[in-house]
């Protein structure tokens, strides 16, 4: 559905950043040298690989935990040992290991419903609303938007969302992501490239490739990190608790041995997450 004039000019109205981009606009006077261009973009890499190695760490502790549960949870015996001690009720990421884990979590076998068509992009002052839109909470430097000109409507939210998932607004880093997006979603695909002292063309297109491969995994990880990280946290308490049971830590000792060690495992997992961060207080 598109915009009307009535909205947009609401929109402007209660947005500082469009409220600045009515009035005329350049793109920033390049400050960004070769080896200032070659440290903004390894930070910036180094941080996504980092986050997207945490995440999966994370994921695999889940799947683990979740994987071992649900072998033990099908014994009788465990599940009349877990009600008798307490422990029936269940945090949802594990509540889809019982019998009844559909219901639990709120999943059926209805058909997904089909996304609407997307509405053509609409523009203040050259930046799309949706990129707007994620940065009305944020203190974005005015000479941001320049730069986001210079691509098109996707690559100005997938941008945007980059930086905001680093928690790294800033122009050098936004400088990065424009000089490494292709050609194909620039605002103006003939436009020339500039060159950086140091850095060839084909450094400049392996650059790009990797930032591209890069970006996309540490935006797929940071769209599910958060919610997987509260059901980490949950299901840590409750085994905490549950391994404190000598009758429910007996039972798996004798029967689960390899399940009590994935078990164990995640809340070790827990505890040294938690001296790393005290330690990088």
């Amino acid at each position: 559905m598109r915009t009307t004039k009535a909205e947009l000019r609401r929109f402007v109205r209660n947005n500082r950043h469009a409220i600045r981009l009515t009035h005329d606009l350049q793109a920033p006077l390049n400050p960004l040298r070769g080896p200032g261009f070659l440290r903004t973009y390894k930070r910036q890499l180094d941080h996504m690989q980092e986050f997207i190695k945490e995440a999966d760490t994370v994921r695999h502790q889940m799947e683990s935990v979740i994987d071992a549960f649900h072998q033990v949870l099908s014994i009788a015996a465990f599940q009349a040992l877990l009600q008798a001690d307490g422990f029936a009720t269940l945090p949802s990421a594990l509540a889809q290991c019982s019998p009844d884990g559909g219901a639990k979590a709120g999943i059926s076998d209805e058909q997904p419903t089909p996304l609407p068509l997307a509405a053509e992009p609409q523009f203040v002052g050259g930046i799309c609303l949706e990129a707007l839109d994620l940065l009305k909470d944020f203190g974005a430097p005015l000479k941001i938007f320049g730069l986001l000109r210079e691509v098109v409507p996707n690559r100005q939210v997938e941008i945007v969302r980059l930086m905001l998932a680093m928690d790294r607004v800033q122009f050098r880093v936004a400088k990065v992501l424009i000089e490494l997006t292709p050609r194909s979603q620039l605002t103006d695909p003939a436009a020339r490239r500039k060159r950086y002292e140091g850095i060839s063309p084909s450094q400049m297109a392996a650059m790009e490739a990797d930032l591209a491969k890069v970006s996309h995994e540490y935006l797929s990880a940071a769209s599910s990190h958060g919610a997987r990280m509260l059901n980490l946290i949950a299901v840590a308490s409750y085994f905490d608790r549950l391994l404190n049971r000598p009758k429910l830590v007996r039972y798996l000792a004798c029967n689960f041995v390899r399940q009590l060690e994935v078990f164990q495992k995640l809340l070790d997992f827990r505890e040294i997450r938690y001296k790393n961060r005290v330690a990088t207080a």
